[in-house]
């Protein structure tokens, strides 16, 4: 093909702004491993290798031996199913709609007990996807170089140190929500509610090496949020279940907004430098995986400033100055019950 041909083809990035997770138009990757398979939505991105998203849905009684990392954050939800685990020798039953968030240096391991369970992951400095490309080359090209323990000395590098097989799993479980790196739906650090929202902190800023918080949202139909101040980095919403009218104003492909309806099993992605809006068709429940801002420390010092000095906020464009100092670009919020 020519230059000219080239230059004459429309500009495209392949960007998704929705993901419905459960079509395989809108996987990025997908592995069959045996046990499980694997559905990739986005791949790690930036220094930090934040935002990897993927499924993986497991076979009954398929399980992942207990070991730590050196390096990486993980986030997963129990979307479908039911997990039998071993963190840091405690053992717990992980169920639907339950998180558990593992730093780095944290033990871990799991069974699971239902077939078509759904581990929905969310990492961060770990790149497991490229993880698993590697496994697989060396599975499929260089099995005899496994009994190599130079080879294998280099392939094991920084990567996970296994661990004796738990002996509390001989133990009856305990209640999860007792368990710190378990995060039940009715745990959270902080809750917040306003006109058309309510908003639960589940994993806070110092649990991710001040990369993002992870908050859940539950959403009144009727309600309008627009984030209309261009900014950096990546916004990213997890749509568990409900119905949202998403419009983004200039697209990568297109200077026009774009609309699309979401629902659940759907994710949102949204690209630095762009402004959008977000109506609530029916009443929503969602992540906010993104989270780069310093919400939390927002709403403690706006509730601050509202008690001792109101005065200092009543003119909008000071308090939107005063929330983009902690990385919050809503620049209106407006709830209509229908």
């Amino acid at each position: 093909m020519e230059l000219k041909e080239m230059e004459a083809i429309r500009d495209f990035t392949g960007h998704k702004y929705v993901i419905r997770m459960m079509d395989p138009a809108d996987w990025v990757r997908h592995y069959n491993e045996g046990g499980e398979v694997v559905n990739d939505f986005i791949l790690p991105r930036g220094p930090r290798q934040k935002d990897e998203f993927s499924d993986t849905v497991y076979h009954k009684g398929t399980d992942v031996p207990y070991h730590w990392h050196r390096n990486g954050f993980e986030t997963f939800e129990v979307a479908r199913g039911s997990v039998d685990c071993v963190v840091n020798g405690r053992r717990f039953i992980a169920r639907a709609g339950d998180l558990v968030h593992l730093p780095p240096y944290t033990s871990h391991g799991f069974v699971f007990l239902e077939e078509g369970t759904i581990w929905r992951e969310l990492f961060q400095e770990i790149d497991m996807s490229g993880g698993i490309l590697e496994k697989n080359m060396v599975n499929a090209y260089y099995e005899p170089l496994k009994e190599d323990d130079a080879f294998m000395a280099m392939y094991r590098e920084g990567k996970t140190m296994k661990r004796e097989i738990p002996s509390v799993w001989q133990e009856e479980p305990e209640d999860h929500s007792k368990v710190f790196q378990c995060r039940t739906p009715e745990f959270a650090w902080e809750k917040h509610e306003g006109e058309g929202y309510s908003i639960q902190l589940k994993v806070a800023k110092w649990e991710t090496a001040g990369c993002k918080e992870i908050w859940h949202a539950d959403l009144k139909k009727g309600l309008k949020v627009e984030y209309g101040y261009p900014h950096r980095g990546y916004e990213m919403l997890y749509i568990q279940r409900g119905r949202l009218e998403l419009t983004v104003r200039n697209t990568h492909a297109n200077s026009e907004p774009q609309t699309w309806i979401v629902e659940g099993d759907s994710i949102i992605d949204i690209p630095p430098y762009h402004t959008y809006t977000i109506r609530v068709l029916e009443d929503t429940a969602l992540y906010n995986y993104g989270g780069e801002y310093d919400l939390q420390n927002c709403l403690e010092d706006l509730a601050s400033v509202m008690r001792s000095e109101p005065e200092r906020l009543r003119d909008p464009a000071a308090r939107l100055a005063f929330l983009r100092q902690y990385g919050v670009y809503a620049t209106s919020l407006e709830y209509k019950p229908e």
